[in-house]
């Protein structure tokens, strides 16, 4: 299997499967079993950015079906060209390979008082305390900083 791996904060896991599902969704004439890996990621990318909130809970490790091991083994391809994302194809039939530890930086973690939902703020000013929470729209005074 080539499972997509796309860490940003949390890891996401897009199955082969799951890509190959979207990818016939598209109507493209060129066949998934082509795809570069440059498009392969391309796709878990576009699926990521296409999936609403629910649909990303199938993605995460421990929630839904994903484990860990979903994740592990050897890595075909990989994108570090971003400072907020990283993304990787594992090959999960090969044996694993030793981890690196990923650093995803430049954000800031917010967590909601309301609701208890934590989100992340890519280069927020270390004035601005007023937030609005994604998950459930309570506006509120940070006293963090």
């Amino acid at each position: 299997m080539k499972n997509v791996v796309i860490h940003q904060i949390v890891t996401l896991i897009f199955t082969e499967d799951q890509l190959r599902a979207y990818w016939q969704k598209q109507e493209s004439t060129i066949p998934f079993a082509a795809l570069t890996d440059a498009q392969y990621m391309k796709l878990a990318e576009d699926m990521l950015a296409h999936s609403s909130h629910s649909q990303l809970e199938q993605h995460l490790i421990g929630r839904g079906w994903r484990t860990k091991e979903e994740a592990e083994g050897a890595i075909l391809a990989e994108d570090e060209s971003r400072d907020d994302i990283h993304v990787e194809i594992i090959d999960t039939d090969a044996s694993a390979e030793p981890r690196r530890r990923m650093l995803i930086d430049r954000v800031r973690e917010i967590p909601c008082p309301h609701c208890s939902f934590t989100f992340y703020v890519r280069e927020a000013s270390s004035e601005r305390r007023d937030w609005t929470c994604p998950a459930c729209g309570s506006g509120f005074h940070d006293m963090t900083t």
